[in-house]
């Protein structure tokens, strides 16, 4: 049976057990206020780090050190920001909780078939958790993302929850103009797994009305959800994993090796064992017995875990550690990094292309600074027959040359590719014909064409993540 594990939101938080890793906790603590940032993008200046969760500059410098080796902070400066490997936790979970894997592509369907926002939520303490969303892209649009919490009686899932109601109707409850209602998705046993509500504003329905037009189609999309409830399977052992795990601490002595060790626990989970004992957990991570039953004392006394008889179980409270902004991320955004490598590498300008039409529009470009460069703004729209982006985006190969966009101009493209293996985009370089050699650069491309597509997919396994 798929179930959804709670945990209490106590109003005073009780003093760590004896046996609780401190080093973890410390770690925790400056993942939540990476995720916490008012940027919203998951980022905050080391100084700012330390005066948020109220630990010494060395220990937040340390800790964010020992998270960057993991792949799941990048230190930019005196700036650290999430990095989408962090994903492989929020991935673990909601692969555990199973509801997105399961019930998401019907919530797909609603939404198409209704022209409306549509979420799946889940209790969490006395809130709700998202754990799926499908967001109709509007100018006036709604921005909840998977990971994101609301109170739980100040929205329709939560009142769902709260008072056990079979349709409840948000009328402006969580925003001014925001409207939406939510019912009940129960699992075999009668019950509640998740509620599922579709949102929209006011300029398009009032509360009210909002009911009535999606009444028909909600049901009916319950009912399918339920219906494959009582036939899910579980997932075979060769589809065990959250996608990408966590670079080992043996890798660099100098890391904090409790804290890399207790976020390994996190991604033993997967829809194939959403509950797993101490024995299997210890087998999974390759931790010492102790190790791991310290990791999850911990857990169990931040909420992150919950436990019956001997077998443990995630809580949608692990997607407080970086879901939110990591699921609001776009495929420039991810490559970023990686485009600014790759041109220090080349000393050329490189950057990201997508479809236009019959033009490519460049949506990312990174250019170093020389007396003679490459000027190609992000937004320009230059036309797919002159360029090695155009031309690859066009045939979809597996590179391409081209001379152009200007007399003078030589570019090569390499294809990033999707989860499916579907071209999304084209990585090119571009630089004056006399300068470089285009099998080398088809070598450096690929490589980080590579790295950009591993974030692409371990970022987009639950979320959307636009490409522009």
């Amino acid at each position: 049976m798929l179930e959804v594990p709670t945990v209490p939101s106590p109003s005073v938080t009780p003093q760590p057990p004896a046996e609780a890793v401190a080093p973890l906790m410390r770690g925790l603590d400056v993942l939540r206020s990476l995720t916490a940032a008012e940027s919203g993008d998951g980022t905050l200046a080391l100084a700012d780090l330390a005066r948020t969760t109220g630990l010494a500059r060395s220990t937040v410098d340390r800790i964010c050190a020992t998270l960057a080796h993991l792949g799941f902070v990048r230190l930019d400066g005196r700036d650290a920001s999430l990095a989408p490997p962090l994903m492989t936790v929020a991935n673990a979970c909601l692969d555990a909780l199973r509801v997105p894997g399961v019930l998401g592509p019907l919530a797909d369907e609603l939404a198409d078939e209704l022209d409306e926002s549509v979420s799946l939520a889940v209790p969490d303490g006395d809130g709700i958790r998202f754990v799926h969303q499908v967001l109709r892209r509007r100018a006036l649009s709604i921005s909840f993302r998977v990971g994101d919490a609301l109170p739980g009686g100040g929205c329709a899932p939560g009142l769902v929850f709260r008072d056990g109601l079979s349709l409840a109707v948000d009328d402006q409850l969580v925003e001014r103009g925001l409207v939406a209602v939510a019912v009940p998705v129960r699992g075999p046993d009668g019950s509640v797994v998740c509620a599922v509500s579709v949102v929209s504003h006011t300029s398009r329905h009032a509360a009210g009305e909002l009911a009535g037009a999606v009444r028909g189609p909600l049901e009916t999309c319950v009912r399918k959800m339920e219906a494959e409830l009582n036939q899910a399977p579980l997932l075979d052992e060769s589809q065990r994993g959250s996608g990408q795990s966590p670079a080992t601490e043996d890798e660099a002595p100098a890391t904090i090796q409790s804290l890399a060790r207790g976020l390994r626990v996190l991604t033993a989970f997967d829809g194939a064992h959403p509950t797993l004992t101490l024995t299997e957990i210890a087998e999974a991570t390759g931790l010492a017995r102790a190790t791991a039953r310290r990791a999850l004392i911990t857990y169990e006394h931040l909420g992150y875990v919950t436990h019956e008889d001997r077998a443990f179980r995630l809580t949608p409270r692990v997607l407080t550690l970086g879901c939110a902004p990591l699921s609001r991320t776009t495929l420039p955004r991810i490559a970023a990094p990686h485009l600014a490598a790759l041109s220090k590498r080349l000393g050329e300008s490189v950057g990201l292309s997508v479809p236009d039409g019959n033009r490519v529009r460049c949506t990312a470009r990174v250019t170093p600074r020389r007396v003679m460069s490459v000027d190609i703004g992000v937004g320009s729209r230059l036309p797919a027959k002159d360029t090695a982006a155009g031309l690859l985006l066009r045939g979809d190969g597996e590179s391409a040359v081209a001379d152009g966009p200007e007399a003078g101009l030589r570019s090569v493209a390499v294809p990033v590719r999707d989860r499916a293996g579907r071209v999304v985009s084209a990585l090119d370089v571009t630089a004056h014909q006399g300068r470089g050699d285009d099998d080398a650069w088809t070598e450096a491309l690929r490589d980080t064409a590579a790295l950009i597509a591993a974030d692409l997919h371990v970022t987009s396994r639950f979320v959307s993540v636009p490409v522009h």
